[in-house]
């Protein structure tokens, strides 16, 4: 294989470096933002794109993120490679305090409508016996909550990323106008 690894990472390895890239989280930023930038695709496409991904991740569906940014991107014709990367936003730091919100916010929708004995009401510690007892009364109210703030959310991350990936084309535009221009005049010996 022309790019496999030396000595291949084991498992845990694997794992780790999801958890925490070796690379360091600033650089994988970094990364990420050039990946984004260089899509072929207009800056609606990928900016609505990435907030798809990132309005999926409150959802507590965790296996089919991907499959809701892809039918999203699929619908509205915009970018799914976009809205994968956006998709990043429901990580193992920032998932529990999406669920939380998520779950008070559908739980608040439920009592609200009339609806309070489908949400957990107890002031008792919580604990895994609870949890398995009453899942659906914690899921459902999760999952009406993750597409409201996901819905509310939209807009917030669609506008920041349209004028993130605009302004950063327009830089690489001109920074490459600047080196191709450098070079011109070296070629041609001319003098500013």
């Amino acid at each position: 294989m022309l790019f496999k690894r030396r000595l291949p990472q084991s498992y845990w390895q694997k794992i780790g470096n999801i958890v925490w890239p070796k690379m360091g989280l600033k650089r994988l930023a970094h990364y990420y933002k050039h990946r984004t930038i260089r899509i072929p695709a207009g800056e609606h496409s990928i900016a609505a794109g990435l907030a798809f991904g990132c309005a999926v991740s409150w959802t507590p569906t965790f296996g089919t993120h991907l499959l809701q940014c892809a039918l999203f991107c699929w619908i509205t014709r915009t970018n799914w490679i976009a809205s994968f990367i956006g998709s990043g936003f429901g990580n193992p730091w920032t998932t529990p305090m999406l669920m939380l919100i998520a779950y008070h916010v559908g739980k608040a929708l439920f009592v609200a409508t009339g609806n309070g004995d489908m949400v957990l009401h107890t002031n008792d510690p919580i604990t895994f016996e609870l949890l398995m007892n009453e899942k659906m009364k914690i899921f459902l109210p999760t999952l009406l909550g993750g597409y409201v703030m996901g819905a509310a959310t939209f807009p917030l991350f669609y506008y920041p990323f349209y004028y993130m990936v605009k302004g950063a084309r327009l830089a690489r535009k001109a920074r490459i106008q600047r080196i191709v221009h450098k070079d011109a005049i070296e070629v041609t010996g001319q003098s500013k």
